[in-house]
């Protein structure tokens, strides 16, 4: 009797971790752009950029590293 079963591979954990990682730093960039639109007071314009910055450069970095493990493992 033949196996009509595939044998499904099992997602890469650091894969998984990744995927998640560029959602939290979409919406954490997401929610900075938010606040930079609706704040008026100084302190806080200025806050909500270096958060923007912040999220921006995290989510460059995980992104990268995304690409880098898709690059080497093709059948990400």
């Amino acid at each position: 009797m033949k196996t009509i079963w595939k044998k499904e591979k099992l997602p890469n954990s650091r894969e998984v971790f990744l995927k998640k990682a560029l959602l939290q730093a979409q919406r954490s960039l997401q929610d900075a752009y938010n606040g930079l639109a609706n704040v008026n007071e100084p302190e806080l314009i200025d806050s909500y950029i270096y958060e923007l910055n912040a999220a921006n450069l995290r989510y460059q970095v995980i992104l990268r590293d995304y690409k880098s493990l898709q690059n080497q493992n093709p059948s990400l």
